[in-house]
């Protein structure tokens, strides 16, 4: 789905009332929807749409994708879904630097997103956990579109681990990945910079799925985890 960088702000800002719809429609109990991280800081450059949906009480996720994909999707979407009073995590931080509420009440994102805490080396173990369920979603998958969306996601994932331990080597509430890679010294800046242009961006974003994707995958979540632990041992050491 390739859209011209410079009307991708505008294919958004007219696409996101039909996502909203959707969205609602497919789930009555949202009480809010809010766009975030680069569409909103950097919309004419954005490699995708982060939502946050709060719900009173969250459905199986296919609800939601089925909503997404029902919308049209001229735009690949990242959906992060919580119910009322669930703490978000990391990603909480960025949603209230750079969030725009869509749809619903402010005082449920609010309290979704506070006391964010600086994320730790373990919690970036935890997301290489959560790395190995999107695969076996992916092996269970009943369509070949869903089945590359977990699989993408089981990438990404591997990616955000990476992500989050940069933030805690730097003790820091930042998500961009750009200024994470400039903060961190070498050699972990660029080891950085290509776990991003891997997971992140090939595979995620460019569909650029490795023939042996189940290899690969293991591959890669080594050196992940290598990333993180040199990381946690340099960080004693300073």
């Amino acid at each position: 789905m390739s859209v011209i960088k410079a009307e991708q702000a505008k294919v958004i800002s007219e696409w996101l009332p039909k996502l909203c719809e959707a969205l609602l429609k497919a789930d009555p109990e949202i009480v809010a929807i809010v766009q975030f991280g680069s569409s909103v800081y950097a919309p004419n450059s954005a490699l995708d749409l982060d939502l946050l949906v709060v719900t009173r009480n969250k459905k199986a996720s296919e609800v939601y994708w089925d909503a997404v994909w029902s919308s049209g999707q001229p735009f690949w979407v990242d959906l992060i879904v919580v119910e009322v009073g669930e703490k978000l995590g990391f990603l909480g931080a960025a949603v209230r630097a750079f969030g725009r509420l869509l749809f619903g009440d402010l005082n449920a994102v609010l309290e979704v997103t506070k006391n964010m805490p600086v994320p730790t080396f373990d919690e970036a173990r935890e997301i290489l956990d959560e790395a190995e369920r999107y695969l076996l979603d992916a092996r269970n998958a009943q369509t070949p579109t869903r089945r590359e969306m977990h699989y993408r996601n089981a990438f990404n994932s591997l990616f955000d681990a990476a992500r989050l331990a940069a933030m805690a080597f730097l003790l820091t509430e930042e998500t961009r990945w750009g200024i994470l890679a400039k903060k961190l010294p070498e050699p972990f800046d660029q080891q950085f910079r290509t776990i991003v242009d891997d997971l992140h961006v090939a595979i995620f974003y460019r569909r650029s799925l490795p023939l042996d994707i189940e290899g690969e995958f293991e591959r890669q979540r080594e050196r992940v985890r290598k990333f993180i632990d040199d990381l946690e041992t340099a960080s004693k050491k300073t």
